[in-house]
Protein backbone atom coordinates (compact mmCIF):
# COMPACT_ATOMS: atom_id res chain seq x y z
CA UNK A 1 0.00 0.00 0.00
CA UNK A 2 2.85 2.38 0.86
CA UNK A 3 4.43 1.74 -2.53
CA UNK A 4 1.16 2.49 -4.31
CA UNK A 5 0.69 5.75 -2.39
CA UNK A 6 4.24 6.94 -3.09
CA UNK A 7 3.92 5.99 -6.76
CA UNK A 8 0.60 7.84 -7.03
CA UNK A 9 2.05 10.98 -5.43
CA UNK A 10 5.09 11.02 -7.72
CA UNK A 11 2.97 10.27 -10.81
CA UNK A 12 0.53 13.09 -10.01
CA UNK A 13 3.41 15.53 -9.53
CA UNK A 14 4.92 14.56 -12.88
CA UNK A 15 1.50 14.75 -14.57
CA UNK A 16 0.90 18.22 -13.15
CA UNK A 17 4.27 19.38 -14.47
CA UNK A 18 3.51 17.98 -17.92
CA UNK A 19 0.03 19.53 -18.00
CA UNK A 20 1.38 23.05 -17.44
CA UNK A 21 4.38 22.60 -19.73
CA UNK A 22 4.76 24.40 -23.10
CA UNK A 23 2.86 22.78 -26.02
CA UNK A 24 5.98 21.26 -27.60
CA UNK A 25 6.94 19.55 -24.32
CA UNK A 26 3.39 18.32 -23.75
CA UNK A 27 3.10 16.93 -27.28
CA UNK A 28 6.47 15.16 -27.03
CA UNK A 29 5.33 13.62 -23.75
CA UNK A 30 2.13 12.34 -25.38
CA UNK A 31 4.17 10.81 -28.22
CA UNK A 32 6.51 9.11 -25.75
CA UNK A 33 3.59 7.67 -23.78
CA UNK A 34 2.03 6.34 -27.00
CA UNK A 35 5.20 4.47 -27.94
CA UNK A 36 5.55 3.04 -24.43
CA UNK A 37 1.93 1.86 -24.47
CA UNK A 38 2.42 0.21 -27.86
CA UNK A 39 5.53 -1.54 -26.55
CA UNK A 40 3.66 -2.73 -23.44
CA UNK A 41 0.90 -4.24 -25.59
CA UNK A 42 3.39 -5.87 -27.96
CA UNK A 43 5.35 -7.34 -25.05
CA UNK A 44 2.20 -8.64 -23.34
CA UNK A 45 1.04 -10.34 -26.54
CA UNK A 46 4.58 -11.52 -27.40
CA UNK A 47 4.28 -10.03 -30.87
CA UNK A 48 7.13 -10.67 -33.36
CA UNK A 49 9.62 -7.84 -33.81
CA UNK A 50 8.42 -7.17 -37.35
CA UNK A 51 4.85 -6.65 -36.14
CA UNK A 52 6.02 -4.40 -33.30
CA UNK A 53 8.07 -2.36 -35.76
CA UNK A 54 5.06 -2.02 -38.06
CA UNK A 55 3.08 -0.65 -35.14
CA UNK A 56 5.77 1.92 -34.30
CA UNK A 57 6.13 3.09 -37.92
CA UNK A 58 2.36 3.36 -38.33
CA UNK A 59 1.97 5.23 -35.05
CA UNK A 60 4.64 7.73 -36.11
CA UNK A 61 2.74 8.39 -39.36
CA UNK A 62 -0.59 8.86 -37.58
CA UNK A 63 0.95 11.16 -34.97
CA UNK A 64 2.66 13.25 -37.65
CA UNK A 65 -0.70 13.74 -39.38
CA UNK A 66 -2.49 14.60 -36.14
CA UNK A 67 0.14 17.06 -34.98
CA UNK A 68 -0.18 18.78 -38.33
CA UNK A 69 -3.79 19.42 -37.24
CA UNK A 70 -2.58 20.79 -33.93
CA UNK A 71 -0.10 23.23 -35.38
CA UNK A 72 -2.56 24.34 -38.06
CA UNK A 73 -5.31 24.64 -35.39
CA UNK A 74 -7.86 22.64 -37.36
CA UNK A 75 -10.32 19.93 -36.19
CA UNK A 76 -9.18 16.34 -36.59
CA UNK A 77 -11.89 15.43 -39.11
CA UNK A 78 -10.90 18.27 -41.45
CA UNK A 79 -7.37 16.92 -41.92
CA UNK A 80 -7.09 14.57 -44.92
CA UNK A 81 -3.59 13.53 -43.81
CA UNK A 82 -5.12 11.65 -40.87
CA UNK A 83 -7.18 9.49 -43.23
CA UNK A 84 -4.08 8.88 -45.34
CA UNK A 85 -2.15 7.85 -42.22
CA UNK A 86 -4.88 5.38 -41.24
CA UNK A 87 -4.74 3.82 -44.72
CA UNK A 88 -0.93 3.73 -44.44
CA UNK A 89 -1.29 1.83 -41.16
CA UNK A 90 -3.47 -0.79 -42.82
CA UNK A 91 -1.11 -1.16 -45.77
CA UNK A 92 1.97 -1.49 -43.55
CA UNK A 93 0.39 -4.25 -41.50
CA UNK A 94 -0.89 -6.05 -44.59
CA UNK A 95 2.64 -5.80 -45.96
CA UNK A 96 3.95 -7.61 -42.89
CA UNK A 97 1.61 -10.53 -43.59
CA UNK A 98 3.17 -10.79 -47.08
CA UNK A 99 6.87 -10.24 -46.44
CA UNK A 100 6.92 -11.98 -43.06
CA UNK A 101 4.68 -14.87 -44.12
CA UNK A 102 5.52 -17.92 -42.06
CA UNK A 103 7.31 -15.86 -39.41
CA UNK A 104 4.23 -14.19 -37.99
CA UNK A 105 0.49 -14.78 -37.93
CA UNK A 106 -2.57 -12.89 -39.06
CA UNK A 107 -3.97 -12.53 -35.53
CA UNK A 108 -0.93 -10.67 -34.20
CA UNK A 109 -0.82 -8.38 -37.25
CA UNK A 110 -4.53 -7.59 -36.93
CA UNK A 111 -4.16 -6.93 -33.20
CA UNK A 112 -1.18 -4.65 -33.78
CA UNK A 113 -3.02 -2.60 -36.40
CA UNK A 114 -6.10 -2.21 -34.23
CA UNK A 115 -4.15 -1.31 -31.08
CA UNK A 116 -1.93 1.12 -33.00
CA UNK A 117 -4.92 3.12 -34.22
CA UNK A 118 -6.78 2.82 -30.92
CA UNK A 119 -3.92 4.03 -28.74
CA UNK A 120 -2.51 6.65 -31.11
CA UNK A 121 -5.80 8.30 -32.07
CA UNK A 122 -7.19 8.24 -28.53
CA UNK A 123 -4.10 9.65 -26.81
CA UNK A 124 -3.66 12.29 -29.51
CA UNK A 125 -7.17 13.55 -28.75
CA UNK A 126 -5.77 14.73 -25.40
CA UNK A 127 -3.26 16.93 -27.23
CA UNK A 128 -5.99 18.13 -29.61
CA UNK A 129 -8.28 19.04 -26.71
CA UNK A 130 -5.48 20.98 -25.01
CA UNK A 131 -4.68 22.87 -28.20
CA UNK A 132 -8.28 23.78 -29.03
CA UNK A 133 -9.84 24.31 -25.60
CA UNK A 134 -6.93 24.87 -23.21
CA UNK A 135 -5.43 22.87 -20.36
CA UNK A 136 -8.22 23.65 -17.89
CA UNK A 137 -10.87 22.12 -20.17
CA UNK A 138 -8.66 19.23 -21.30
CA UNK A 139 -8.28 18.14 -17.67
CA UNK A 140 -11.94 17.04 -17.79
CA UNK A 141 -10.72 13.88 -19.56
CA UNK A 142 -8.61 12.87 -16.56
CA UNK A 143 -11.22 13.97 -14.03
CA UNK A 144 -13.88 11.76 -15.62
CA UNK A 145 -11.55 8.78 -15.99
CA UNK A 146 -10.12 8.77 -12.50
CA UNK A 147 -13.22 9.80 -10.55
CA UNK A 148 -15.00 6.92 -12.28
CA UNK A 149 -12.34 4.51 -11.04
CA UNK A 150 -12.48 5.96 -7.52
CA UNK A 151 -16.27 6.03 -7.32
CA UNK A 152 -16.59 2.51 -8.69
CA UNK A 153 -14.01 1.21 -6.20
CA UNK A 154 -15.57 2.66 -3.05
CA UNK A 155 -19.22 2.09 -3.97
CA UNK A 156 -18.40 -1.45 -5.09
CA UNK A 157 -16.43 -2.12 -1.91
CA UNK A 158 -19.23 -1.09 0.46
CA UNK A 159 -22.38 -1.85 -1.54
CA UNK A 160 -21.35 -4.24 -4.31
CA UNK A 161 -23.07 -7.61 -4.33
CA UNK A 162 -23.88 -8.66 -7.88
CA UNK A 163 -20.90 -9.05 -10.19
CA UNK A 164 -20.76 -7.02 -13.40
CA UNK A 165 -18.79 -9.26 -15.81
CA UNK A 166 -17.05 -11.83 -13.58
CA UNK A 167 -15.33 -13.76 -16.38
CA UNK A 168 -13.48 -10.59 -17.41
CA UNK A 169 -13.04 -8.75 -14.10
CA UNK A 170 -14.19 -10.73 -11.03
CA UNK A 171 -14.01 -7.79 -8.60
CA UNK A 172 -16.23 -5.34 -10.48
CA UNK A 173 -19.86 -5.07 -9.39
CA UNK A 174 -23.02 -3.52 -10.82
CA UNK A 175 -23.27 -1.17 -7.84
CA UNK A 176 -19.67 -0.11 -8.41
CA UNK A 177 -20.39 0.60 -12.07
CA UNK A 178 -23.35 2.81 -11.16
CA UNK A 179 -21.25 4.55 -8.51
CA UNK A 180 -18.51 5.22 -11.05
CA UNK A 181 -20.93 6.83 -13.50
CA UNK A 182 -22.48 8.96 -10.73
CA UNK A 183 -19.08 10.08 -9.42
CA UNK A 184 -17.93 11.08 -12.90
CA UNK A 185 -21.15 13.02 -13.61
CA UNK A 186 -21.06 14.91 -10.30
CA UNK A 187 -17.35 15.72 -10.41
CA UNK A 188 -17.43 16.78 -14.07
CA UNK A 189 -20.38 19.10 -13.41
CA UNK A 190 -18.77 20.57 -10.30
CA UNK A 191 -15.50 21.16 -12.14
CA UNK A 192 -17.23 22.89 -15.06
CA UNK A 193 -19.13 25.22 -12.72
CA UNK A 194 -15.96 26.06 -10.78
CA UNK A 195 -14.07 26.67 -14.02
CA UNK A 196 -16.76 28.95 -15.47
CA UNK A 197 -17.04 30.86 -12.18
CA UNK A 198 -13.26 31.34 -12.04
CA UNK A 199 -13.28 32.51 -15.65
CA UNK A 200 -15.82 35.20 -14.77
CA UNK A 201 -18.66 33.69 -16.79
CA UNK A 202 -22.09 34.92 -15.56
CA UNK A 203 -24.23 31.91 -14.68
CA UNK A 204 -27.33 33.56 -13.24
CA UNK A 205 -29.47 33.08 -16.34
CA UNK A 206 -27.71 30.21 -18.12
CA UNK A 207 -26.68 27.98 -15.21
CA UNK A 208 -28.68 25.04 -16.57
CA UNK A 209 -26.48 24.73 -19.69
CA UNK A 210 -23.16 23.88 -17.98
CA UNK A 211 -24.97 21.64 -15.51
CA UNK A 212 -26.61 19.65 -18.31
CA UNK A 213 -23.33 19.56 -20.25
CA UNK A 214 -21.41 18.39 -17.19
CA UNK A 215 -23.92 15.68 -16.34
CA UNK A 216 -24.04 14.35 -19.91
CA UNK A 217 -20.27 14.45 -20.46
CA UNK A 218 -19.61 12.97 -17.02
CA UNK A 219 -22.20 10.19 -17.23
CA UNK A 220 -21.27 9.11 -20.76
CA UNK A 221 -17.58 9.23 -19.88
CA UNK A 222 -18.18 7.28 -16.67
CA UNK A 223 -19.81 4.45 -18.61
CA UNK A 224 -17.18 4.43 -21.36
CA UNK A 225 -14.29 4.62 -18.89
CA UNK A 226 -15.42 1.34 -17.36
CA UNK A 227 -15.66 -0.25 -20.80
CA UNK A 228 -12.06 0.82 -21.39
CA UNK A 229 -11.04 -0.77 -18.10
CA UNK A 230 -12.89 -3.98 -18.96
CA UNK A 231 -11.35 -4.08 -22.46
CA UNK A 232 -7.86 -3.83 -20.96
CA UNK A 233 -8.74 -6.56 -18.43
CA UNK A 234 -9.92 -8.83 -21.25
CA UNK A 235 -6.66 -8.30 -23.16
CA UNK A 236 -4.62 -9.09 -20.03
CA UNK A 237 -6.61 -12.27 -19.44
CA UNK A 238 -6.12 -13.38 -23.04
CA UNK A 239 -2.37 -12.70 -22.91
CA UNK A 240 -1.93 -14.14 -19.42
CA UNK A 241 -0.36 -11.08 -17.78
CA UNK A 242 -1.28 -9.37 -14.51
CA UNK A 243 -0.11 -5.91 -15.60
CA UNK A 244 0.99 -4.45 -18.92
CA UNK A 245 4.13 -2.90 -17.47
CA UNK A 246 6.15 -2.00 -14.39
CA UNK A 247 6.83 1.74 -14.80
CA UNK A 248 4.49 2.56 -11.89
CA UNK A 249 5.37 0.24 -8.97
CA UNK A 250 2.19 -1.17 -7.49
CA UNK A 251 0.10 0.16 -10.38
CA UNK A 252 1.53 -1.48 -13.52
CA UNK A 253 2.34 0.34 -16.74
CA UNK A 254 0.94 3.19 -18.78
CA UNK A 255 -1.72 0.93 -20.31
CA UNK A 256 -2.89 -0.03 -16.83
CA UNK A 257 -3.18 3.62 -15.78
CA UNK A 258 -4.62 5.00 -19.02
CA UNK A 259 -7.02 2.21 -20.05
CA UNK A 260 -10.02 4.34 -19.06
CA UNK A 261 -8.55 7.50 -20.59
CA UNK A 262 -8.15 5.76 -23.95
CA UNK A 263 -11.86 5.04 -24.22
CA UNK A 264 -13.13 8.46 -23.25
CA UNK A 265 -10.56 10.92 -24.69
CA UNK A 266 -11.96 10.96 -28.27
CA UNK A 267 -15.57 11.00 -27.03
CA UNK A 268 -14.99 13.95 -24.68
CA UNK A 269 -13.03 15.76 -27.38
CA UNK A 270 -15.99 15.43 -29.76
CA UNK A 271 -18.59 16.35 -27.11
CA UNK A 272 -16.58 19.44 -26.14
CA UNK A 273 -16.46 20.41 -29.81
CA UNK A 274 -20.27 20.16 -30.05
CA UNK A 275 -20.85 22.06 -26.80
CA UNK A 276 -18.29 24.84 -27.24
CA UNK A 277 -18.98 25.40 -30.93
Amino acid sequence: MTTRIITSAVALAVLAAVLISPPIVFNIAICAVIFVMLYECAAAAKMPKSVTAAGFVSAAAVMAAIYESIYCHEPLWENSFVGAAVIFTLLVHLGVTIFEHGKTNYASVLSSGMLTLYITLSMSCIALARDEYGTAIMIIIFICAWTTDTGAYFVGKFFGRRKLIPHVSPNKTIAGAVGGVAASAVCCTAYLLIYLKAAGTPLSAMWIIPICAGLVIGAVSGALAQLGDLAASAIKRDTGVKDFGWIFPGHGGFMDRFDSVLYIAPVIYFMLYLWIS
